[in-house]
């Protein structure tokens, strides 16, 4: 029998079909609704405008706000922005000036303006500082080519009487003890060597009446800046954007300085035209000027001010912090020193890494390198070689705390650094070339000379004069040997001088140091000499102990506990109370100290056999090593002129080959002993033609007749008296005749 079918779902199909389709429909009716109300509000939010001000044109940086340039416009309120200004607020911001380029059709913003915004030329002026303007002629105006923003100093030619100073008042105030008592100002305008002359004369009115000069140039003002250029303005956005500053006239007569209110009179006082000059402030600077009154005197008194600071300035060194960006050698506060050429000029250049390398390419630390004012590069190492340092104010001191000028510190060619007191005492100087020369105008390289450990400079000729040769190293023996190769010391006296020589030929201390050759000195005897042990005459000549021992002359080694200068063997060379009396105390701690405050090294001091300092540039050396001071040659007829040389009384240029030095240290010439019939034996001593010594008294008695002369057609000589004589015997004269009297003649 067949099933019967179940037709019981068919319904619930059909109803899950109409169901589903209801919701489509009532989504799609929803989301159709939903689009419309959108659409509605979106247009609402359109037609919603807000009128805001807009430019008409492009408008530039500091562009006044104006109505013209301005305009309103609709814009959707959705895209206004926040510092949008509307038309009914508009008219507070008239005036204001644009801060920033605002383009056509922008929206003006109150962020766009600025109140304090530069209005008119006043207002580039800073606070404090006045505009004024001078009359220029071609070449003040640097032939037209000087340019707003440019800096310059101001000089004035002056009379000198403009001072305040007068003959007359210098002469009454020193009459009546008063001179102390004259303004300052003036003293110190009046040339020091001026003042000196007058207060020794008789009639000081008639001697600075005649000296006093004329007319004077002086600094008035220096580094002021240059606001305007005829009517061509300063405009600082153009050197923001380092760009030229404009000038549209090529020629103009007068400029407009930025100056302080002192500055701007006595720029007024130089200019002495008796006009008066309207001097533009800030609109908002309420400040007063802080002085009453300026007269001629405060043109000098403020020059003499720049000089001395900038005296103080160019004595000082800077010490480097680093290198900028562009490799410029700048300080610890990144204010430049040398740009990357002038470093590069002075032998030191900057890597890709930054660092600074020397020529030979080490590396060097910035902090150690010391620039002077005239661009002299220095490192500290050299400086301390040399018993220099530089201090916390960039003053540049010595071991003892004393302040060298910079202009004074000589670099060498290898960088050895000394000083022109070191230089001068040593009978060096410096030329106009800069380089290092020796009395007689002669070059003296670097590789010449020698820095002793006290700071005493000794060139190898000097030394060679006084047998003292420069050790070179050591030959394969163990010997020191010079340069050529000769033998200074066997090894054997060296290694009694307290020295050894390793495997690898080097000289090492008794500390176990390795030692410089250069720094070994060896005499003609094959002794060590100590370069503190030797001193510099006045002719260059190297004295040493034993020289100096020879004339009496002791150097000092310290003093003892009663304040006593001694020697090395503490023997009393001079008492405490003649130490003072020659302007020298003992401190506390038993140093010796001048009149000055300075320390004093006791090796500096040469005592004589009667106890007097004796100067060591007041002693030559005759050629058989004599040493022979100014009161010998004094005694002889003979002084010492500014090159060294030993000249007569005529100036002539005495040999010193024909100087000899007597028993009791008087001086004779073996020229005038040969005209004796005396001469000098390999003793030293003075014999006669039949070799007999002659006793001290008769060597007396032949200098007191003696009268030594250089050449130059001077020298003395034996006239024949003409005409009859009572006994027969012709007579005779000994006449001294000078270099610029005409010879003698004979009748």
């Amino acid at each position: 029998m067949a099933k019967k079918q179940d037709n019981n779902a068919i319904p619930l199909i059909a109803g899950a079909l109409g169901f589903g389709v209801l919701a489509a429909l009532l989504a799609m009716f929803y989301l159709n609704s939903k689009e419309a109300e959108l659409k509605a509000k979106y247009e609402e939010n359109q037609a919603q405008t807000l009128r805001v001000v807009v430019a008409n044109q492009d408008l530039r940086k500091g562009q006044e706000i104006t109505k013209n340039l301005f305009s309103a416009r609709a814009v959707p309120g959705d895209f206004v922005h926040d510092d949008a200004i509307y038309p009914g607020e508009f008219d507070r911001y008239i005036g204001r000036s644009l801060i920033a380029n605002l383009g056509r059709g922008k929206t003006l913003l109150k962020s766009f303006m600025d109140e304090d915004f530069p209005r008119d030329f006043s207002d580039v002026i800073p606070a404090g500082k006045r505009a004024m303007t001078i009359t220029v002629d071609d070449i003040n105006s640097i032939g037209g080519f000087l340019r707003p923003g440019n800096r310059i100093d101001i000089f004035v030619n002056i009379p000198f009487s403009a001072s305040g100073f007068s003959p007359e008042l210098f002469e009454a105030a020193k009459e009546a003890g008063m001179l102390a008592l004259l303004p300052t100002d003036i003293l110190t305008s009046i040339p020091g060597e001026l003042l000196a002359a007058a207060d020794g004369a008789e009639n000081p009115t008639e001697l600075l009446g005649m000296l006093a000069p004329d007319d004077v140039i002086i600094p008035v003002t220096q580094n002021v800046t240059v606001l305007a250029a005829g009517r061509d303005p300063y405009r600082e956005t153009l050197d923001a954007l380092r760009q030229p500053q404009r000038r549209t006239e090529t020629t103009f007569s007068h400029i407009t300085l930025e100056v302080d209110p002192q500055q701007a009179a006595l720029i007024t006082l130089a200019e002495d035209k008796g006009d008066i000059v309207a001097l533009l402030r800030n609109r908002n600077d309420q400040s007063a000027s802080a002085f009453t009154t300026v007269g001629s005197p405060d043109l000098f008194s403020n020059a003499a001010k720049m000089a001395s600071a900038e005296k103080e300035r160019a004595s000082r060194a800077t010490v480097a912090g680093g290198v900028d960006l562009n490799g410029n050698l700048v300080d610890a506060d990144g204010n430049k020193i040398m740009s990357a050429e002038q470093l590069a000029a002075a032998g030191f250049s900057v890597n890709e890494n930054g660092q600074i390398v020397d020529k030979n390419g080490n590396v060097v630390d910035p902090k150690d390198l010391v620039v002077a004012a005239d661009g002299t590069v220095m490192t500290k190492q050299q400086l301390a070689a040399a018993g220099l340092s530089v201090n916390a104010a960039g003053q540049i001191i010595d071991k003892d705390g004393n302040v060298v000028d910079v202009n004074d510190v000589v670099v060498a060619a290898d960088g050895t650094v000394m000083t022109k007191q070191q230089l001068a005492a040593a009978g060096l100087s410096v030329n106009a070339n800069g380089e290092i020369v020796d009395s007689s105008g002669k070059i003296v390289s670097a590789d010449d000379m020698i820095v002793a450990a006290d700071g005493s400079v000794i060139t190898k000729d000097q030394l060679a004069a006084a047998g003292i040769k420069e050790a070179a190293g050591t030959d394969p023996s163990g010997n020191l040997v010079d340069a050529d190769g000769n033998v200074l010391m066997s090894k054997a006296q060296l290694e009694a001088a307290g020295y050894t020589v390793n495997a690898d030929g080097q000289i090492v201390d008794k500390d176990g140091n390795i030692v410089d050759p250069k720094n070994i000195l060896v005499d003609k005897d094959g002794n060590i000499v100590d370069p503190n042990s030797l001193a510099t005459s006045a002719d260059g000549s190297i004295l040493s102990k034993e020289q100096l021992a020879a004339a009496g002359i002791t150097a000092a080694a310290g003093t003892d506990s009663s304040g006593n200068l001694v020697d090395a063997d503490g023997n009393v060379l001079m008492s405490k109370a003649q130490l003072e009396a020659a302007g020298y105390t003992v401190n506390a701690d038993g140093q010796i100290v001048d009149k000055d405050g300075n320390i004093v090294d006791p090796k500096n001091i040469l005592v004589d056999k009667d106890g007097n300092i004796v100067d060591p540039s007041s002693l030559v050396t005759s050629a058989d090593g004599s040493v022979l001071s100014k009161e010998q040659l004094a005694a002889a007829g003979l002084s010492v002129d500014e090159n060294g040389n030993i000249v007569d009384r005529n100036g002539n240029i005495v040999d010193k080959d024909d100087l000899v030095t007597g028993p009791d240290g008087t001086i004779l010439s073996k020229k005038a002993l040969a005209e004796k019939g005396l001469s000098v034996n390999a003793k030293g001593e003075i014999v006669d033609a039949n070799g007999v010594v002659l006793s001290d008294a008769e060597v007396a008695a032949v200098a007191e007749d003696m009268v030594i002369l250089g050449s130059g057609g001077a020298g003395r000589f034996n006239l024949i008296i003409g005409g009859a004589s009572e006994d027969g015997v012709a007579k005779s004269l000994d006449v001294d005749i000078q270099s610029d009297s005409p010879a003698p003649v004979a009748e």
